[in-house]
This record gives C-alpha cells, structure tokens and sequence, in this order.
C-alpha cells in the first residue's frame, strides 16, 4: 500500500480532481474529515475509494 503520506497524497489529489480545486483547497476537505481517513487507512481501502468516501461525507 506504500506510506500513509503517499496514499493521503493520492486522497487529496483525487480530491481535488474531483472538486476541481487546487490541491491546498482539497487538502483542508481531507483534514475535516479525519474519522473517515483512519477508518480507510485501517481497512487497507485505496486512495480512490476513501476520496469517495471523504467526499459523501463532506457533502452531508
């Protein structure tokens, strides 16, 4: 799976495509929602998967 700041990175970036925001804008998405980037890191999900998820919550 590699390090935890290469697949947060990944996150961000997909994100950030996403939203079509900069990277900065998406990061502070990633960081509101830290329950749901434990919880993925900790189930092995990958970076596209846990984005969708931060995303569905970011946007309740």
């Amino acid at each position: 799976m590699g390090s935890y700041y290469e697949w947060e990175s990944a996150v961000v970036q997909f994100v950030a495509d996403e939203l079509e925001v900069p990277y900065s804008d998406a990061s502070a998405v990633v960081e509101g929602q830290p329950f749901y980037m434990q919880q993925s890191w900790g189930k092995a999900m990958d970076a596209k998967e846990t984005a969708a998820k931060v995303l569905a919550a970011a946007r309740q």
